[in-house]
């Protein structure tokens, strides 16, 4: 089956803008994660620090050593239990400052790589889909054929399916493919789009979703 597609120089910058916003939102994820598991993962590393202090400075626990370790630790836990929220508090501007540059940065040397979209992406795409493999077909007529089986995950954003492999999934990367076509007839491309992704969910390790 084929289906075909014609993307405009709009769509094309509306798929920069959607991988770049969910590339943001990824990295976003991050500093999350960092924000709600940090101040744990200081004080675990403090306290741990401190238990193995005599046996790296000395190469061996004493009586007395493990003595003070005994009284010492659990002040040590109430007081950074006490003071981890206020520090990490302190911290929250630098790293707010820290986020909002790592998302620009990001955000620009992603708009840079996919420049070349802009010329090599505008026009009729060809999608020919067999059970085995899904050969592509760009405007400049340059070809691309994928073993369906390697296409192990599906997403979405507002606009496109995302399609990728498990390498260009690492790398942020997708075959894009518009919900809609203006190409051919809205049911038949609504059909073959339904044929590719049914197809491929029995081989994704991640449903679609936003």
């Amino acid at each position: 089956m084929e289906i075909h597609f014609e993307l405009t120089p709009e769509d094309v910058q509306a798929l920069i803008d959607e991988t770049v916003d969910a590339r943001v939102k990824r990295n976003d994820k991050y500093f999350d994660w960092q924000g709600r598991h940090l101040p744990r993962l200081l004080m675990t590393l403090v306290l741990l620090g401190a238990a193995l202090s005599p046996w790296l400075l000395h190469g061996r626990y004493t009586l007395e050593s493990i003595i003070a370790l005994v009284l010492v630790l659990p002040l040590a836990f109430i007081v950074l239990r006490r003071f981890s929220s206020g520090l990490m508090a302190f911290g929250q501007k630098p790293a707010q400052r820290i986020r909002l540059r790592s998302h620009a940065s990001l955000s620009a040397r992603l708009r840079k790589q996919m420049e070349p979209a802009r010329s090599a992406l505008p026009g009729l795409h060809t999608w020919h889909i067999s059970p085995d493999t899904l050969r592509i077909v760009l405007p400049n007529g340059q070809q691309s054929v994928i073993p369906r089986p390697a296409l192990a995950h599906l997403s979405q954003t507002p606009s496109f399916y995302r399609l990728a492999t498990r390498t260009q999934k690492l790398a942020g990367l997708a075959y894009a493919l518009p919900k809609q076509s203006r190409a051919m007839d809205a049911s038949a491309y609504e059909q073959g789009v339904a044929l590719l992704l049914q197809g491929n969910a029995k081989h994704a390790d991640a449903a679609i979703r936003e």
